[in-house]
């Protein structure tokens, strides 16, 4: 059949939904997307107005052009992993289960169905990268006194053409179940290398597109980067090329992916509604190990009683090595951010939040004991000892992680060497109170339902049930960032520093040993 009855079948499908669409809807629809809005407008002016009260000395602004230039790649590199992740069981173009049973085994064109859809998914990828772009510009342009228009221009189309990209990958990802599993198997790699990427911030820049988008920024910005016309023309060229394989092959995915993907949707959707990430996590979990199967690695059991939980979340790590490339990733921006510019406060609150966030992709196992909550009855361990002992391996393995990110920010001239061993004396126990509040955070299950039901205070009420463990994180290590800049010689706080992080270890820790499991 001809792609005319195609478009005739689609505009039948609109009128029967807008027939039987809820009136109030459409209306509530545009409520929620004006409160986003407001919100986001209030908080990036406030952001934007702290920042622009402290302009960067000409000494600050060369090391934040260095910093993007380090840093920009890794963050866009990640980026187009998570997205290229994502469509192994999501991506651009996703149907409903009724479209994927009335229209996609109709005798209709593929292709004439799939690329209404497939342009809204570029554009969104486009619109993401976009707005990154834009977040990017107001913090530069708050601190930079350079020339706003040119600066605008390369921090929004830069990311935008990868998030483009990004889309348009992600389509030939979808539509290949081989290319799927490839990428599941091989975004290890792309972390790896994007936790690389800042040692070496002038081969960054020309690494690939996530590299080329960020050269014409860096330039704008004051920076170091020849060549930036050559890499703007490259991404073009790429993103040129990714968007026409994806526009020819529009009509090549086969039924069986689309309706894996139309069978999670809904419970997606349904997790989105209540809030419920660890269901959204459950189902990508799900997802991929239905392409990949269960990893199968074997490690020598140990001797001693005590590691045997130890040994397997570092098992159970090894099967699934995308949260310690993730965790590597975070903790990669968390230290190069602190170490290229100690002296910004904004800085330092963001690097302590990534510092969070690759904790909490390590304590996964107390996520899986928090699931199933009568598990630990089968082990001779009590509940709170249970998951002090599943924190023991997500701090080696942090702590380890963030001594070497320290080791190599010394290495490229980012830290000096007086601050080396306080850095190296202070990163197990910053690794501790991370672990600790993420386990905190972790141990609490599911968003209760009850929080939903208080009416007008249950929306800042599950703001705060959210937020608790990046607050934690933030208060806890907050008083030694503080103590540590209120002295002129960074050395006389240590001893108030080491008292005040083994009096968190330790609240933290006894805290968690008194905690009942679930009902």
């Amino acid at each position: 059949m001809s792609a005319v009855a195609a478009r005739q079948a689609l505009a039948y499908r609109r009128r029967r939904r807008r027939a039987h669409r809820p009136p109030g809807q459409l209306s509530d629809l545009l409520a929620l997307a004006y409160v986003m809005v407001l919100y986001a407008l209030i908080l990036g002016w406030g952001s934007f107005r702290t920042l622009r009260q402290t302009t960067a000395s000409p000494a600050e602004a060369a090391r934040l052009a260095e910093l993007l230039a380090r840093l920009g790649p890794a963050v866009l590199l990640v980026g187009l992993v998570a997205a290229l992740r994502y469509a192994t069981w999501q991506g651009p173009v996703v149907f409903g289960a009724a479209d994927v049973q009335l229209l996609l085994a109709a005798p209709l064109p593929r292709a004439a169905l799939v690329r209404p859809r497939l342009a809204w998914g570029l554009g969104a990828g486009a619109t993401l990268g976009g707005l990154l772009g834009l977040g990017a510009f107001l913090l530069l342009w708050a601190e930079l006194a350079v020339p706003a228009g040119p600066l605008l221009a390369a921090a929004v189309l830069g990311p935008a053409a990868v998030g483009l990209l990004a889309a348009a990958l992600g389509w030939l990802v979808e539509e290949s179940p081989v290319r799927a599993r490839a990428v599941l198997r091989l975004s290890q790699v792309g972390l790896l290398l994007a936790a690389a990427l800042p040692a070496v911030p002038a081969e960054a820049l020309w690494s690939g597109p996530w590299g080329w988008a960020v050269g014409p920024t860096v330039a704008a910005a004051g920076g170091w980067a020849p060549g930036w016309p050559a890499q703007a023309a490259l991404l073009a060229l790429a993103v040129a090329a990714a968007v026409t394989a994806a526009w020819s092959r529009a009509g090549g995915a086969p039924t069986e992916e689309l309706a894996r993907r139309a069978a999670l949707r809904g419970g997606l959707a349904a997790s989105a509604y209540l809030l419920d990430v660890r269901a959204v996590a459950l189902l990508r979990q799900q997802a991929t190990r239905a392409l990949l199967g269960v990893r199968r690695v074997r490690l020598r059991p140990p001797r001693a009683r005590w590691l045997a939980i130890p040994w397997r979340d570092t098992l159970a790590m090894l099967r699934a090595p995308g949260r310690l490339g993730w965790a590597a990733a975070l903790a990669t921006g968390a230290v190069l951010a602190v170490a290229a510019l100690p002296g910004r406060r904004g800085l330092g609150i963001a690097a302590v939040l990534a510092g969070f966030l690759a904790a909490g992709r390590l304590v996964e196992s107390i996520r899986v004991e928090t699931d199933q909550p009568d598990a630990h009855y089968q082990l001779s361990w009590r509940y709170g000892n249970l998951m002090l002992l599943h924190c023991l391996q997500p701090a080696v393995v942090l702590a380890a992680i963030g001594s070497l990110l320290v080791v190599a920010a010394w290495l490229a001239g980012l830290l000096p060497t007086a601050a080396l061993g306080l850095a190296l004396a202070g990163t197990p126990a910053a690794a501790a109170v991370l672990v600790l509040a993420a386990a905190i955070a972790g141990r609490r299950g599911r968003v209760p339902v009850e929080l939903l039901l208080l009416g007008d205070v249950g929306g800042i009420a599950l703001l705060l049930w959210i937020l608790t463990g990046p607050l934690l994180a933030e208060t806890l290590l907050g008083v030694p960032i503080a103590l540590l800049r209120a002295t002129p010689t960074p050395q006389t706080a240590i001893p108030a520093v080491a008292v005040w992080l083994a009096l968190v270890v330790l609240a933290e820790s006894a805290w968690l040993r008194t905690r009942k499991p679930p009902s």
